[in-house]
């Protein structure tokens, strides 16, 4: 790094690089705490699997990896259609209402979204486009901070819009959570089939004797008896 670049930077610009750098470490930081989380969460989403094929494989119904794959997946797909059938239709019924609004308002390209008058203007909105420019005089950065754009405030054209814009959200992230849970149990179901019938030699020796399980039971049984004739 060239220390007269340094140098030259005025105490507001090695400032606003100090919280940069601090800004990219804590979003680094929170991007490892969000993955460690979803997989935790798929393999918590993934046992369910378990329940799914529990029975047929404890009674040995299936007796191979791809017939349980097959059954594995049918199940999957019933349990996903349950769970995301809900979602899909919040998401509808949000979409109706604003097919309702734009009809009503005579406009096709409203965003239920926005600031001016849809679900947006519910909420503090800053413009962070132009934080950072350059003074006048050309020499370093200038920080102007965000520009408050929109306070919450109500609008009549937009009572719509707040019925609309949390059902989509909701059912958005619902839907997701749903489609994940079948991702998640169809890896479950592709490592029980490797799992349950795996024939790994790991840890078979070939010198070791192999004992007939009915030998091995009639010498247990016949240890007690010895045992009383000695005494």
């Amino acid at each position: 790094m060239n220390i007269n670049f340094l140098v030259k930077l005025s105490d507001n610009d090695k400032t606003i690089i100090i919280a940069l750098i601090l800004a990219l470490v804590l979003l680094l930081a929170l991007c490892g705490f969000l993955g460690s989380l979803i997989v935790r969460t798929m393999k918590w989403q993934g046992k369910k699997c378990d329940e799914l094929v529990n029975e047929v494989v404890v009674n040995r119904i299936i007796t191979s990896p791809k017939q349980l794959k097959i059954y594995a997946r049918k199940k999957n797909r019933r349990q996903f259609l349950k769970q995301a059938w809900i979602p899909v239709v919040i998401i509808l019924g949000a979409l109706l209402i604003v097919l309702i609004h734009n009809i009503i308002f005579r406009t096709w390209n409203y965003n239920p979204f926005n600031v001016d008058d849809g679900f947006g203007s519910l909420f503090f909105v800053w413009d962070f486009t132009h934080m950072f420019r350059k003074p006048e005089d050309g020499v370093g950065i200038l920080y102007t901070g965000p520009i408050l754009i929109n306070k919450p405030h109500l609008e009549a054209k937009a009572i719509m819009s707040y019925i609309a814009g949390p059902a989509i959200i909701v059912g958005a992230v619902w839907y997701i959570v749903a489609a994940q849970s079948y991702l998640s149990r169809t890896i479950r179901a592709h490592w029980l089939a490797r799992k349950i019938f795996d024939k790994s030699l790991d840890g078979f020796k070939q010198n070791t004797t192999i004992v007939n399980p009915q030998v091995q039971q009639q010498q247990t049984d016949a240890q007690p008896q010895t045992t009383n004739q000695q005494q």
